[in-house]
């Protein structure tokens, strides 16, 4: 008896629809990651028992190193360039003309910048430097200052003067600067334009976390907090390494 010969066909699986997939899935990965900040100055912080979640974004991270130099960062570029318009417009005016907004080469560096750590007398050599390694020894070196002493006019105290630091002026254009893009983004929104955030889980204001290296001295880290406190914020979360039980 004759066998059948059965007919064998080429198996063929359409991929099309998979990379399509694959391509959305990317897209959505990459618009809502939030890419780890390259910071200059690294420190280890200590160890604790408590576990509280810290917030990805909106946050203004203050870094104490070991031998107690102070670093500001924050992961919105905009919120650096409206902190250093309101401070070229108000206290360091004398340095309009070099790192105002008609310099632009500048401008693009310093917002290139994750951490704000120069006495604003050495900003403008600190941004023309092209060396990579000695913008960033230069920054190990420095830090910003919180013994400076810069007097602004004020007529409600029998002074007539407040006292601030560089370190308290930064962090004050700095969360001032983050509220005036959030409240740009809500015009923005009211008129039917687009924006590329959500403001229902955005926050309005930056949280200021602080993060200092396990053997930074006790002084510093009090300084900072005092520096704070001089300004009314006294709302802040300590970063530190959490250490489950044994």
């Amino acid at each position: 008896m004759a066998k059948m010969k059965i007919k064998k066909n080429d198996v063929w699986i359409d991929m099309t629809p998979m990379s399509d997939v694959m391509v959305l899935l990317l897209t959505f990965f990459m618009l809502s990651a939030n890419f780890v900040k390259n910071e200059v100055v690294k420190v280890v912080t200590p160890q604790s028992r408590t576990e509280v979640k810290v917030p990805s974004t909106a946050t203004l991270d203050i870094t104490i190193d070991t031998l107690g130099r102070v670093y500001l960062g924050t992961d919105k570029v905009v919120t650096m360039e409206y902190a250093l318009d309101t401070l070229l417009s108000k206290e360091f005016s004398k340095y309009k003309d070099k790192l105002g907004p008609q310099n632009k080469e500048l401008r693009a560096t310093f917002k290139a910048e994750t951490q704000i750590g120069i006495p604003f007398e050495m900003l403008e050599a600190y941004l023309k430097e092209t060396s990579h390694e000695k913008k960033s020894n230069l920054l190990k070196e420095k830090g910003l200052p919180l013994d400076s002493v810069i007097e602004i006019p004020n007529p409600n105290v029998q002074t007539g003067k407040d006292v601030y630091s560089e370190f308290q002026l930064w962090v004050r254009a700095l969360k001032n600067g983050y509220k005036k893009w959030y409240k740009d983004m809500e015009r923005k929104k009211d008129k039917g334009e687009p924006i590329d955030v959500d403001l229902a889980t955005t926050p309005n204001k930056l949280e200021i976390c602080i993060k200092a290296d396990k053997n930074t001295p006790y002084g510093t880290f009090k300084k900072v907090i005092s520096e704070l406190q001089d300004i009314n914020e006294s709302r802040y979360k300590l970063l530190t390494q959490y250490k489950k039980e044994e």
